[in-house]
């Protein structure tokens, strides 16, 4: 359901996504957890949207290539190009909005 991507193949990821998600994170981060619970649901809701997830411990090179400070930060990708984050928890409803209006 959801794809890893590692520092080595982040920028190529992002490059090559039409549209999509990534999703940053930490092993031990309950808020993490329920946003990846939550990003299931969403798939739900909007089919066919790929999520990449990036661990933060694991993949320094990527927050920095994001701008990602502080986990769970999500991004929209769109056209190759990531064009909205958000930190924080959301729910799928809100989730979608985001995705949407990116």
């Amino acid at each position: 359901m959801f794809t890893t991507v590692q520092d080595n193949d982040f920028a190529s990821t992002v490059d090559s996504a039409e549209r999509g998600v990534v999703i940053f994170t930490k092993k031990l981060c309950p808020h993490c957890k329920n946003m990846l619970k939550m990003l299931e649901k969403f798939q739900r809701i909007v089919p066919g949207i790929p999520v990449f997830t990036v661990d933060s411990e694991d993949c320094p090179e990527s927050m920095t290539l994001a701008s990602v400070e502080r986990v769970p930060t999500v991004c929209v990708v769109k056209g190759g190009k990531i064009l909205a984050q958000k930190t924080g928890l959301m729910n799928p409803r809100e989730m979608e909005a985001f995705y949407e209006s990116a």
